[in-house]
């Protein structure tokens, strides 16, 4: 009896695993192996691949999708891949169909060699899977703190809109603008830069992608359907690129901020909580308000 029980509890553990640990934390399954890196394409249906190299390097190296639309365009993402031989997730992020999935590794300079390449047809298992996921710009797993956070935050809420307004409210009252981290970037001190969004929430600091990420983190380890956009803000005296959410709630569907910074419920079209978060005076409602000052370049 006992070994039955202990049998069961093993096999409630597994399952439990493989819903929440995140992508990183999987063994290889389905893995495309080239001559220095692997491709695992056994959650593409999830919305997403994961991929490392085959050993330590300090060349750099950098991983694409491609994604082949219907009317012969092409939607391609360039990443990062870290050279340390560690697993990483990337987005599948387009839609369904075929995907062509590059790696590259520095030659000199700014050139690069292809050193794999494969294609894969994608059938998404459930609605906006993509946006539901773990990856390399939305990096959390069951064990991080914002995720224990996020279910602190919506415990007793009893609809989407609700637990978007519970973490959206923190996030704005919480996390202070990163002047500093801000200044470094822009002059090329920190390059390639990622966001750690459990040092966001231990530090109470961001810039717009630590935001961004960590709103969408919490809201995908909800269950909500959360995408991180990237992309143009008017400024003066140019444009400033930016980080910004959309989200999907099943009362709403993709809503983004349109008249009001605070959470009406209802008429949210940009979910910009870096903004709202200086917006103490209301003085920038207007600006978050007009949809010609976002220009989307990207979503992850």
């Amino acid at each position: 009896m006992l070994k039955k029980i202990f049998g069961l509890l093993f096999f409630i553990l597994l399952a439990i695993a493989h819903v929440f640990v995140p992508p990183s934390a999987f063994a290889a399954e389905d893995v495309r192996s080239g001559s220095k890196s692997e491709i695992d394409i056994a959650n593409s249906n999830d919305g997403y691949i994961i991929a490392r190299s085959k050993s330590k390097t300090s060349k750099k190296l950098k991983l694409r999708t491609s994604y082949a639309k219907s009317n012969g365009t092409k939607v391609d993402y360039t990443y990062d891949l870290n050279g340390n031989g560690a697993w990483e997730a990337y987005s599948l992020q387009s839609g369904n169909g075929k995907y062509t999935i590059i790696i590259f590794e520095n030659v000199d300079g700014s050139r690069y060699s292809e050193i794999q390449t494969i294609k894969v047809d994608v059938t998404y298992s459930r609605e906006n899977a993509p946006f539901l996921v773990a990856a390399q710009n939305v990096n959390y797993n069951a064990g991080s703190n914002v995720v224990r956070k996020a279910t602190e935050l919506c415990k007793g809420t009893s609809t989407d809109l609700e637990k978007v307004e519970s973490i959206y409210k923190y996030i704005v009252e919480t996390i202070s603008y990163d002047t500093n981290k801000a200044k470094k970037i822009a002059a090329g001190e920190i390059v390639g830069y990622l966001p750690e969004i459990d040092n966001t929430l231990a530090t109470s600091k961001g810039i717009c992608f630590d935001y961004s990420s960590m709103f969408a983190a919490m809201l995908r380890s909800q269950g909500i359907p959360a995408k991180l956009i990237m992309g143009y803000v008017s400024a003066s005296p140019k444009p400033a690129y930016h980080a910004w959410n959309d989200i999907y709630t099943k009362e709403a569907g993709w809503i983004r901020i349109r008249s009001q910074v605070f959470f009406s419920g209802k008429d949210w079209s940009r979910m910009d909580s870096t903004y709202a978060s200086g917006n103490t005076n209301g003085g920038r409602t207007k600006f978050l308000s007009d949809n010609k000052n976002y220009v989307a370049e990207k979503e992850y």
